[in-house]
């Protein structure tokens, strides 16, 4: 039998710091699903889908019990939580249901998913991205697809002092290491795994 309970990736103990002001975590029960609409098909994909999807490349959305991306033209990412880690079942779901309408790409087995939050994430982050992360600029409900220390990752602010940061699963480690490092003077601890 096919096991289909997801695993962590990030197989390191948690940590504690005294005084910590920024702490990481990876986050899982997660579907992450690409939508791209065939040229055309934007308003025939919303109808379907019975919502209105974020239109500007860069923002997000709460839909339900998910958030959708705009991560270019007529190209979202659909983030649903799955307390089972039925991974994947979101794509198979979609793929029916918009046949001749959009491409759809299950992205949950490829991509981790590292929740950065604390009063220092802002300042963690903007040490390895070329982005303004002022809130002013990148507050909640904004997204950008960047690059960290050579790994391309995917940045959404879900909260004023929170961010999921979506990258390859084959960088994690890399990724993790990267910001337990640019944290170490706010102290960052690392979080046991979690939704």
């Amino acid at each position: 039998m096919v096991e289909l309970r997801e695993r962590p990736v990030i197989l390191r103990p948690a940590t504690t710091a005294e005084g910590s002001r920024c702490r990481v975590a990876e986050r899982l029960g997660l579907c992450l699903t690409q939508v791209i609409a065939r040229p055309g098909q934007e308003r025939e994909l919303a109808r379907i889908l019975g919502q209105k999807l974020p239109e500007r490349p860069g923002t997000a959305m709460t839909i339900g019990d998910g958030t959708v991306m705009a991560l270019r033209p007529r190209d979202w990412l659909l983030v649903r939580h799955d307390p089972v880690g039925r991974r994947g079942g979101l794509a198979v779901d979609l793929r029916r249901r918009l046949d001749g309408v959009a491409l759809v790409i299950d992205q949950s087995h490829g991509r981790v998913v590292l929740r950065l939050e604390g009063a220092a994430s802002r300042s963690v982050l903007q040490k390895g991205i070329d982005i303004d992360l002022h809130p002013d600029q990148f507050g909640p409900g904004a997204a950008a697809q960047t690059g960290i220390a050579g790994m391309a990752v995917l940045v959404h602010a879900v909260a004023d002092e929170a961010f999921d940061l979506y990258g390859n699963r084959s960088f994690a480690e890399s990724l993790l290491d990267w910001l337990l490092e640019a944290g170490r003077e706010w102290g960052i601890v690392l979080e046991a795994s979690g939704t």
